[in-house]
């Protein structure tokens, strides 16, 4: 009989980015394939697993293609002396953390299925995970602090219905200077800037062109802020998001993100450099609404993170709310890496402090 392994945490990450340890491919040496875009991420998540060690947690890696049950994947992956290790026998633990995000059926069954149980306790807290995951719910529910946002159907019809309501959500809203009259399309349920798309006035069939083109994917449409004079660093100004990071109800990191010469895409997936700042740097209003934003919210226990801009008038704006930050650092910047392994201990600490707590 197969022994069944138990782990005080395990990484549960996307299928869609980390391979299986049940892969018998000979090149299948590392959750993420070596020359890929994702190739570093073996390093995160050795690093991740290494500071688990230390704190005396027995952890593992696996993935969403590996549920089998409440708390329980087929196989998962190790890391020893600096080498990922495949283990193709089952495994368990009631403290999972999750690192995906599912928007197909075969992945949203297997959530529910890992979630199942009410011993099994995910990392991030379920009710902001789903508001955060869908940017429409995340407007209805932070209107005021938001940019106004309305969901796409599959039709030509619908879309020019959808553009229609979303002028006159714009004309009545108090910043309406603060846009200008084309539009952002993107993926309700994406991340990363990927299935982001800018659009003229009266570009609907363009849009529908796309929604076409892009079946398994649900979109949403907002105007598009002017915020390429909102936020200067070092008298450079630049398209800029900042990034504030809650753990315990306080923020624990900060750091922007400007988008490279002509796009407005500020993802370091989309050519975004990402420079971390102290809360000193970041402008009082953003931080005032961040801080308003999180009394709403209102979970202390949790790690978030929230995401704005600063309007070319002044006015700060939440972009979206994100439950699972990147952990990743640019491997050439020492003072990312430095952050970056700061907040994995971080979050390495507060798993600690929960595999220890007795379930309720």
């Amino acid at each position: 009989m197969t022994k069944l392994n138990y782990f005080d945490v395990l990484i549960v990450y996307s299928e869609a980015l980390a391979a299986s340890a049940s892969n018998t491919s000979t090149e299948n040496i590392s959750p993420f394939s070596r020359g890929s875009r994702n190739e570093s991420y073996n390093t995160v998540y050795g690093y991740f697993l290494e500071t688990c060690n230390k704190f005396k947690l027995n952890a593992a890696f696996t993935t969403s293609a590996d549920i089998i049950g409440p708390g329980f994947c087929r196989s998962y992956w190790k890391f020893k002396d600096n080498n990922w290790l495949k283990i193709n026998s089952p495994c368990f633990s009631n403290l999972i953390f999750d690192k995906f995000s599912p928007t197909r059926k075969g992945r949203k069954n297997r959530r529910q299925l890992l979630f199942s149980s009410p011993e099994i306790r995910p990392f991030n807290d379920p009710q902001l995970f789903n508001l955060f995951f869908d940017k429409q719910k995340t407007y209805d529910e932070l209107s005021e602090h938001s940019i106004p946002t309305i969901s796409l159907g599959k039709t030509l019809q619908s879309i020019t219905d959808a553009c229609d309501t979303l002028t006159k959500l714009m004309n009545l809203h108090s910043g309406s200077k603060d846009f200008s009259l084309d539009l952002i399309m993107k993926d309700r349920f994406g991340a990363g800037g990927r299935h982001v798309y800018k659009f003229k006035p009266g570009q609907s069939e363009n849009m529908f062109s796309v929604i076409q083109k892009n079946t398994r994917t649900s979109f949403i449409i907002q105007p598009f802020a002017k915020f390429d004079q909102g936020f200067s660093y070092h008298n450079c100004p630049a398209s800029t998001d900042i990034r504030l990071i809650y753990l315990k109800g306080k923020i624990i990191q900060s750091y922007i993100r400007v988008a490279k010469s002509g796009d407005f895409r500020c993802n370091e997936h989309q050519g975004g450099l990402l420079t971390y700042l102290s809360i000193k740097e970041i402008p009082p209003i953003l931080v005032e609404k961040a801080n308003s934003i999180a009394k709403i919210l209102d979970k202390k226990c949790s790690l978030y993170a929230l995401d704005f801009l600063i309007s070319n008038n002044g006015n700060a704006y939440l972009l979206e709310g994100n439950t699972g930050p990147g952990l990743d650092w640019n491997m050439s910047l020492i003072k990312n890496e430095i952050k970056a392994k700061k907040l994995i201990r971080l979050v390495v600490e507060e798993l600690n402090v929960r595999a220890k707590a007795p379930l309720n």
